[in-house]
């Protein structure tokens, strides 16, 4: 996966993000959210809660077979844009 970041002063960002770590910060990020309840808010708790990382884990290996699929791509008004591509 590749993250291009522009912002409208013309700074251009690249990073590169091999699909298998991505998966894997996943199932890391879903187990340490288990853990951490205790210690964040309420409003960060309902966010969190909202998101499945084992299934998004399973959706980016299903992913893998795509290619140059072009996830995101935005534009702000004020001229930053953000692409991710797969």
């Amino acid at each position: 996966m590749r993250i291009y970041i522009r912002e409208k002063t013309g700074r251009k960002f690249f990073i590169p993000v091999p699909l298998g770590i991505a998966g894997a910060a996943c199932k890391i990020a879903d187990f340490v959210c288990k853990r951490v309840d205790k210690h964040i808010d309420a409003q960060t708790k309902e966010i969190l809660d909202c998101i499945d990382f084992n299934e998004l884990a399973k959706g980016l290996k299903y992913l893998k077979g795509y290619k140059g699929l072009k996830l995101v791509e935005v534009k702000s008004q004020e001229g930053n844009e953000v692409t991710i591509i797969l």
